[in-house]
């Protein structure tokens, strides 16, 4: 359960019973639900400082833990008017916010890193 031969592999089988992006949300077809373009600038969080018992700093870091994981990241597409993300129930599907050739692909699983 937690190493070994298979260990971090998802059975093709589990995967296909959940395909991505799905084809609809409660009756809303995905391809009209407004996306997000991946262009924007990856965020960093901040990484805490440890100090050993007089102070001075211990080790370092960036923040960041797979290097692999370098693509942009998602931003809104200039000129969408994104519906209110705390108003579900009347919120309405926008116009023009489809994206096209800079649309977020499907997210696929980074590889570890080396």
């Amino acid at each position: 359960m937690t190493g070994g031969a298979g260990a971090g592999t998802i059975a093709a089988a589990q995967t296909a019973q959940y395909p991505y992006p799905p084809g609809s949300l409660q009756g809303s077809p995905v391809a009209q639900l407004p996306l997000y373009t991946s262009t924007g600038v990856i965020s960093t969080l901040p990484v805490p400082t440890s100090t050993d018992l007089s102070g001075s700093p211990v080790g370092s870091a960036n923040g960041w833990f797979n290097s692999n994981d370098n693509q942009p990241a998602p931003t809104a597409i200039v000129g969408c008017v994104y519906p209110d993300p705390w108003d579900a129930l009347t919120a309405t599907i926008p116009t023009g916010c489809t994206g096209g050739a800079d649309a977020v692909l499907p997210a696929v699983i980074t590889p570890p890193p080396q």
